[in-house]
């Protein structure tokens, strides 16, 4: 089979954006498809070259290891599940390319039923049933919240800069605000990051190390909350009042929004929690 550089360079663009964004949506990350595309430009680009002679080395596992980090980077920038991430995207990457393969070996030869008679099943189910495994165990907790419904997709607005991110719905979330009476919206501080200036993304970088109360003194529009917790007799979090939000089919105004300093899921399959109702609150528009 020949295959041309650009055709070769559309399908691992295509490959890579596929299996880009189902890696997004499994792991509860906002679709920037900016990002997204550019990353796939990238994995595309890098898959022509690797069809040229002088470039065939550049195929070998160290580099396609490489080259998938890096398109991890682009795609979802640097964080604390940055190899969650990778790992994620390195499973669909395979899975996908198999049944590319696969698929591309019956056109070829004529789709016969019979040939599957052939394939060897045992490999069919030892890497099948491993993929799923890794799949389990690095996302479990993403995975029984999702089939619970218990998954809410998120917007927030502040000073005219929006930033997605996915919730989990959470009955025993009973935080609210001291000020106003409605409940509090906890969310990871990277995963806000469209809402900050470059100043700002400084100063919350060094949060969990310094603590809220540093930080509130070199940022403006941002206040203290106090709250408590298993294990956490008085703490405070860092907030502030979001201009919108929408939180499911719920749009609200002036949300309060509290920095976690650590990550709120286990598996990365969400970035914030929420105890409000289901229906409108005070402050729903």
């Amino acid at each position: 089979m020949v295959l041309y550089p650009d055709l070769a360079f559309l399908l691992n663009s295509l490959a890579d954006l596929m299996a880009l964004s189902a890696t997004a949506r499994l792991a509860g990350l906002p679709l920037r498809w900016k990002r997204l595309l550019l990353a796939a430009a990238l994995g595309g680009l890098y898959g022509a070259l690797c069809l040229l002679p002088p470039c065939k080395a550049a195929g070998g596992a160290l580099w396609q290891a490489l080259a998938a980090a890096l398109l991890t980077w682009v795609a979802f920038g640097a964080s604390s599940l940055f190899f969650r991430q990778l790992l994620l995207f390195w499973l669909l990457s395979c899975m996908l390319g198999g049944a590319l393969l696969a698929v591309e070996e019956l056109v070829q030869q004529g789709w016969d039923w019979k040939k599957l008679g052939h394939l060897n099943w045992k490999v069919f189910f030892l890497v099948g049933g491993g993929c799923y495994l890794l799949l389990s165990v690095v996302f479990r907790g993403a995975a029984k919240h999702g089939m619970r419904g218990q998954l809410r997709r998120c917007a927030v607005e502040y000073r005219g800069r929006r930033a997605e991110l996915t919730a989990l719905w959470d009955t025993g979330h009973t935080l609210t605000d001291a000020v106003t009476g409605e409940p509090v919206l906890i969310a990871e501080g990277e995963a806000l990051a469209a809402l900050w200036t470059p100043e700002e993304r400084q100063v919350l970088a060094r949060l969990p190390e310094e603590g809220a109360p540093w930080a509130m003194e070199r940022l403006a529009g941002f206040r203290l909350l106090p709250y408590r917790a298993v294990g956490v007799s008085a703490g405070l979090l860092l907030c502030f009042q979001a201009d919108r939000a929408v939180i499911g089919k719920q749009r609200y105004r002036r949300l309060t929004v509290a920095l976690s300093p650590t990550p709120v899921s286990d598996g990365g399959g969400y970035a914030a929690l929420w105890g409000g109702e289901e229906g409108a609150g005070k402050h729903a528009a």
